[in-house]
Order: structure tokens, then sequence, then C-alpha cells
């Protein structure tokens, strides 16, 4: 069993000022990934909402790295 260490809270006001923001208790960029997610669940069809998500997940992502410059390898090429 895993107890939380609310004793740490105390001290979490000494840290911010002595070493600025919180960064592990940071929720910002997940939080907005949020949206992403949504919208993929709106432009489902509803019959199988899951298998949607991932396949638009998968076209962003390979859209992502065919516009960064992204290669595959083809060991046919040489």
């Amino acid at each position: 069993i895993s107890k939380p260490k609310f004793h740490f809270l105390v001290h979490l006001p000494a840290y911010i000022r002595r070493f600025g923001p919180a960064i592990v208790f940071s929720t910002e960029r997940y939080e907005s990934f949020n949206h992403v997610f949504r919208l993929s669940c709106i432009h489902s069809n509803r019959q199988a909402p899951s298998r949607d998500t991932c396949r638009i997940f998968a076209h962003q992502d390979t859209v992502k790295h065919i516009a960064t410059g992204g290669y595959w390898y083809d060991p046919t090429v040489k």
C-alpha cells in the first residue's frame, strides 16, 4: 500500500520560491492534449471509437514524421 507524503506540501512553497515552478506537478501539457483527444472522438463513427482514435493519431503521427523531414529506411534501395 502506497501512502501519499502530504508532509511534502508543507515545504512546497519554499521550494517554489527557491527553485521556481514545480515542473514535476505541472499538468498543463497533458491537459492541452485533452483537446486533441476530444476532437478525435468527435470525428468518430461511434461504431469503434477506439479504432477510429488510433487511426487518427497514427495518421497525425505520419504527417508529423514527413513534415519534420523524417524518412523510412528501405533496405532494397542502395
